[in-house]
């Protein structure tokens, strides 16, 4: 081997203690345990936390001058579709009958709530708590909304043709262009908001399970707060109200695709009468009542970079061993004072009974 080679195997950085002036303690052998556990399970908390997406949030003004929107919805209430109505009415005064651009299928009640009871509501949940590669995964996703059915499927055109009231029930689905204003979309029974035949309170039941309830283009796969709720009337002659505040968002992932959507928050409220009588000129049915916010929201998704990965994972270990060297040396520090031991010293070739002493003799050379 060679000189350099040599030198090169001998290089150590860090200097070494010599056994001599080591102590080896009960106590420390077991914080060396701990120490190395508490290493493992830094070191899986910190590559699991740089694994994961990271996102922000960026608030902006909408400067979107979309001057339509689309509205998704598809629920099932629990009155013949015979009695209802279903129309969108906004703020620039435009109403919109839906009745013929939408699927109104007659279903049997006890089959669209079978699975269903009490009443509940997503809240603010749903997309708002996804992160943003999975919402891309659901919207790629292809599959149907629950309970929705083909097009074309024609609503019963009389009285005569319900069958069993206690029993019938409307499925309603479709996805319709609205102006993007504030604006009312409602399901009512004929005669008590616009003309038509007279519905007698007796045979209203505005108890109802939305399937589906989305602004902007369909991803039947992503959930929004109102998707699969249900809402159980009181009594025959009720109202129930959701007040929708609509939100822009577009979702860029790690790999700089974009989706645009559009999230909401909603207050519900719902107000039971004993009859028609108690309504103050306020008709019984079905009211969403939807606003658009003037600030678009941006989500981003990214992940860590390698060296703050790495950085903070060396911090982590060098912080643990100087704080449990530390510890563990005051620890020792206040045993060996309450029990009046004298801490172990090791001692070196110098210390040692036997040492040898080594006479140096000096020879005077005449000249």
């Amino acid at each position: 081997m060679s000189s350099w080679a040599q030198t090169l195997s001998r290089l150590d950085a860090f200097s070494k203690v010599d056994r001599t002036h080591q102590a080896r303690t009960s106590s420390g052998g077991f914080l060396s345990v701990v120490v190395l556990l508490a290493m493992a399970f830094m070191v899986t908390s910190e590559l699991r936390d740089f694994l994961q997406y990271q996102q922000t949030h960026e608030f902006a003004v909408d400067a979107d001058v979309q001057q339509e929107l689309q509205v998704n919805f598809a629920m099932a209430v629990a009155m013949p579709c015979a009695l209802m109505r279903v129309d969108v009415l906004d703020a620039s005064g435009n109403r919109q009958n839906l009745d013929d651009g939408i699927t109104m299928q007659a279903v049997s009640r006890r089959r669209a709530f079978a699975k269903l009871s009490g009443s509940h509501s997503a809240g603010l949940n749903g997309v708002a708590d996804m992160h943003v590669h999975d919402i891309f995964a659901e919207a790629g996703r292809l599959r149907r909304v629950p309970g929705v059915r083909e097009k074309g499927l024609a609503k019963p055109s009389s009285l005569a043709s319900i069958g069993d009231l206690d029993d019938a029930a409307c499925h309603i689905e479709g996805s319709v262009m609205v102006n993007k204003v504030a604006g009312l979309f409602h399901i009512t029974a004929h005669g008590h908001a616009y003309g038509g035949a007279y519905v007698p309170s007796r045979m209203m039941n505005f108890t109802h399970h939305i399937d589906e309830l989305s602004f902007g283009p369909l991803y039947p796969s992503l959930d929004n707060p109102l998707d699969n709720t249900l809402h159980v009337s009181d009594d025959h002659v009720s109202a129930f109200r959701y007040f929708i505040s609509i939100v822009p968002t577009t979702y860029i992932d790690a790999s700089a695709r974009h989706l645009s959507t559009n999230q909401y928050a909603v207050n519900e409220y719902y107000k039971p009468h004993s009859d028609l009588s108690d309504l103050d000129g306020k008709p019984p049915g079905i009211f969403l009542e939807y606003s658009f916010e003037s600030v678009a929201v941006t989500v981003r998704e990214h992940r860590g970079s390698v060296v703050a990965f790495a950085v903070r994972l060396c911090a982590a270990i060098s912080g643990l061993f100087v704080t449990v060297g530390i510890a563990h040396s005051l620890f020792a520090c206040v045993t060996n004072a309450v029990s009046g031991r004298r801490p172990h010293v090791s001692r070196g070739i110098l210390d040692s009974k036997h040492a040898t002493t080594v006479h140096i003799s000096a020879a005077v050379v005449e000249s």
